[in-house]
């Protein structure tokens, strides 16, 4: 599996674009903004993106999402984030942008497995940062959106969110699985599961 990070839009969102070895399809993960910069990294790599899967619905994390469906990738999306795509409690405004709606394809809940483009990726419900956060583990790594980060987590004073939701999503769920994973946040620096365990002091 290949793992590369491009990081856009004006608060630096990591965004993921995620192909299996010998693949010619990807998918990307929270596909921020910059659209044309994540199909180059794609071309740049000889994949096509297939499929958009979010964590959640701020705008940051999911502004070019309309583009990707706009010609023809699927795009995976918590039910409770509907709230965040379909109100101002994305964020946008807050910060003078415009958000891009979009019409997700497929509704989460968590707890199932997604097979796109080669990978099996496992969909953890972590709800804190918003209400229908969710986190992606795909092999030895973890997508976390804005739920864990390098010695931090994310803020839980935005719309939906809740901090005891946010600490109980990251001890007894992410904390709780089973061995050492490479963390690929939503913003900032990747990190490890064991190093978030033994160093984190949010948690």
């Amino acid at each position: 599996m290949t793992v590369k990070r491009i990081t856009t839009g004006m608060l630096y969102e990591n965004c993921y674009l995620v192909f299996a070895g010998g693949g010619r399809d990807a998918v990307v993960i929270d596909p921020g903004d910059d659209y044309m910069r994540i199909v180059s990294e794609a071309d740049r790599n000889g994949v096509t993106v297939k499929a958009v899967l979010l964590t959640h619905a701020h705008f940051d994390h999911c502004n070019a999402a309309k583009e990707f469906a706009d010609r023809g990738a699927k795009i995976y999306l918590h039910s409770a984030e509907l709230e965040l795509v379909n109100t101002e409690k994305n964020m946008a405004g807050e910060l003078g942008a415009r958000f891009n709606r979009f019409v997700p394809d497929v509704l989460l809940v968590g707890g199932e497995k997604i097979n796109e483009c080669g990978l099996m990726l496992d969909v953890i419900h972590t709800p804190g940062h918003t209400v229908g956060g969710v986190c992606y583990v795909c092999g030895d790594c973890i997508f976390s959106g804005d739920t864990l980060f390098y010695l931090s987590v994310g803020r839980s004073d935005f719309p939906t969110g809740s901090g005891q939701m946010l600490l109980d999503s990251i001890r007894n769920k992410l904390f709780a699985l089973d061995g050492n994973y490479r963390v690929y946040p939503g913003h900032g620096d990747p990190t490890t599961l064991d190093f978030e365990r033994e160093n984190n002091p949010y948690v």
